[in-house]
């Protein structure tokens, strides 16, 4: 069996702060290039980023910039690439994603002098337009999740794999939904060839090749040192679903597909997994040793080969492959990130604004449209309205990354000129109370636990979150100004009150999280 490394960098990634992303870049990406480099410099892997997170390396880093050219040109790494700012490419216009898309291509050029061949699409979300968007820009190979494959419906409405999707599919909107209680076989074809005849596309077109959470997402649970996920599960997972039927060609696995941030800093890890939503990109120390570790006890096992060589040097299946539109990797639904409170907020202002642009496109000098176009598509980006406030996830946006969103699309209203906003039904006051009225509730009832304990300075730091909570709360300056869209500086001044009140009460329990990964 072959093996393919992917690592996923992506600094438009929620929580993620300008001022961190040198230390990201460093502690995460320098590392992976310096330790493949340094031990593995026969060992073949794949990075992916987008433009955005590119053009930011060059900014902040630019001799590690240098690095991955050099591994790029020397061969040992295949980069991969995706749209500019990580947008949900379901969510939106067939043509918008093909803009961000090129948007990154043109990055690449600029940068490190190549054009990829294989793309990484944002959280494999899926509808039947998005290969359309990856052949039109240029790609041959694509990343699909194996998880939304067996879970999906074929054209003629039956279940592509029945005796996985008897087990697997719900119809229940979840975040995540891991729970394999299917034992897939070690020898599954589905995740050892690529395929290359995409439904609605066509035979010998786009190669698809797909990942699976059965082993890329214990991968993450490994660098994160999740107790019982060690390098000995991971690798009797490795080899588990590295067996193949008596006389087949060999085949490739993909041992890790997932964010590149979680080898060498614990991501979004504690918020999600352990609720602590101030604990995020740390250095995690021990993640060089684990990735020496992993990529060395893989090579006793098999040749790592890129993804390009995955797609292309192996026999394609010869079933049509397909997703179920809305479908994403994890268990979720792309439509997941548009139902959003902030998602909810800014289309209908990104619409105004898409519907205007279109409108003058014709009379608009070149520059000025493809400017419209780029923050147009950047205020797309995922992780700027992410996560979810649920009713049993009570998360809020952090200021900086739906900042990010909202700058971007009052550029692209400015370059067409403006739009009405008057003709808007949004209304933010509504979306900062959805935002920030669950987690204020929880810190109200620990502010009143703390308060009855007795304890002086516990009462004091409780009286205190209380006033932040009541300041948190206050909107009349946004009731009172009329205005349908909802200004960074009125929510970042909600936000960090809240955060704040948070860290005086100690924290509270955000999320329960089930931490079974089912099949193993």
């Amino acid at each position: 069996m072959k093996y393919v490394a992917i690592f996923h960098a992506n600094l438009n990634y929620a929580y993620l702060v300008p001022e961190r992303y040198e230390f990201v870049i460093r502690s995460s990406y320098e590392l992976i290039l310096d330790t493949m480099r340094e031990q593995f410099p026969d060992t073949k892997f794949v990075f992916e980023a987008s433009g955005y997170t590119l053009d930011q390396i060059a900014e902040f880093a630019p001799d590690v910039l240098e690095k991955l050219k050099a591994a790029i040109a020397s061969g040992q790494c295949e980069f991969m690439g995706s749209p500019y700012a990580h947008p949900m490419l379901p969510n939106f216009p067939q043509e918008d994603g093909v803009w961000s898309i090129r948007f990154s291509n043109e990055t690449y050029e600029r940068l490190l002098g190549v054009r990829p061949r294989s793309f990484w699409n944002p959280e494999c979300g899926w509808r039947s337009f998005v290969p359309w968007q990856v052949l039109a820009t240029g790609y041959s190979n694509l990343l699909g999740d194996f998880e939304a494959y067996s879970r999906s419906l074929g054209p003629d409405g039956r279940p592509l794999r029945p005796e996985i999707y008897e087990v697997e599919h719900s119809e229940d909107v979840a975040f995540y939904r891991f729970g394999f209680t299917y034992d897939l076989p070690g020898h599954e074809r589905a995740i050892h060839f690529p395929f290359d005849n995409l439904h609605g596309v066509g035979k010998g077109r786009l190669r698809t090749f797909l990942r699976t959470d059965r082993v890329a997402q214990f991968g993450v649970r490994f660098f994160m040192g999740m107790e019982g996920y060690t390098l000995d599960r991971y690798l009797g997972l490795i080899r588990k679903y590295s067996q193949q039927q008596p006389g087949e060609p060999e085949g490739t696995l993909i041992i890790f597909a997932d964010d590149a941030e979680y080898v060498g800093t614990n991501g979004w890890f504690r918020l999600k997994y352990q609720n602590k939503p101030d604990n995020v990109f740390e250095h995690t120390p021990d993640s060089r040793d684990k990735l020496i570790a992993l990529i060395g006890e893989c090579r006793r096992l098999g040749e790592f080969v890129t993804f390009d060589e995955a797609c292309n040097s192996l026999p394609p299946l010869d079933e049509v492959l397909t997703f179920d539109d809305d479908s994403a990797w994890h268990g979720g639904r792309a439509s997941t990130w548009a139902d959003t409170p902030m998602a909810r907020l800014l289309r209908p202002w990104q619409d105004l604004v898409r519907e205007k642009l279109c409108h003058l496109e014709p009379q608009m000098d070149e520059t000025r449209r493809r400017l419209a176009w780029f923050h147009l598509t950047c205020s797309y980006n995922s992780d700027g309205q992410w996560p979810p406030t649920l009713p049993d996830a009570p998360h809020i946006v952090h200021p900086f990354n739906y900042g990010y969103c909202f700058r971007n699309l009052l550029k692209a209203e400015q370059l067409v000129g403006g739009v009405d906003r008057g003709t808007l039904a949004t209304d933010p006051v509504a979306t900062l109370e959805e935002v920030l009225r669950p987690q204020q509730e929880l810190v109200l009832r620990k502010a009143d636990e703390l308060e009855q304990s007795g304890d002086a300075d516990l009462t004091a730091c409780a009286r205190t979150a209380r006033t932040l909570i009541e300041a948190s709360r206050e909107v009349s300056t946004v009731s009172d100004s009329g205005a349908t869209v909802l200004y960074p500086t009125e929510y970042r001044t909600r936000a960090e009150s809240l955060v704040e009140a948070r860290r005086l009460v100690g924290g509270v329990l955000i999320e329960k999280v089930d931490t079974d990964f089912g099949q193993e």
